[in-house]
Formats: C-alpha cells, sequence, structure tokens
C-alpha cells in the first residue's frame, strides 16, 4: 500500500506541474487529498470486498439452514432499497 501511495504521489505531482498555471504548493495541497482518498477506495475494492462477500455467502448459507427459502426475502429487500 505505502508502495502504490508513492507512486500515486509522484504521478500526480509531475502531471500536476505539467498544467500551465499550478503551483507548487497547489499540487502538494491536492497530492494529499487525492492520494489518500484513492489509496483508501482501493484498499476496500480489493482488500475488503472479498471477506465481505464470503461473510456474505455463509451468513445466507445459515439463515437458509434454520428457515429455508424465505431467507430470500431479506435478500430482495435489501437490494430494493439499493
Amino acid at each position: 500500500m505505502s508502495m502504490m501511495r508513492g507512486e500515486l504521489t509522484t504521478v500526480v505531482y509531475v502531471k500536476l506541474l505539467s498544467l500551465p498555471n499550478a503551483s507548487e504548493s497547489a499540487a502538494l495541497t491536492l497530492i494529499g487529498t487525492d492520494v489518500q482518498r484513492i489509496s483508501q477506495t482501493f484498499h476496500f475494492a480489493l482488500i475488503e470486498s472479498v471477506p465481505s462477500a464470503v461473510q456474505l455467502g455463509i451468513a445466507i448459507y445459515l439463515l437458509y439452514a434454520q428457515i429455508g427459502a424465505v431467507c430470500i426475502a431479506p435478500i430482495i429487500v435489501t437490494l430494493g432499497k439499493i
């Protein structure tokens, strides 16, 4: 993750300095917020989504084992709210 942050910082800094009206202080300000947000999104997408999907599958199976096919109703309600 820190390697990705380092590379992103370099890429964003070089790109911002190539813009015609960019100053060094503006580039550094944008780097701090943009790289942090990109890193958090990347971490969630790759690291936390797979275990969450596995956990959801196990929870649905356990619910199915307890109440049968009716376990589809909470899934439909949840997907309907999205």
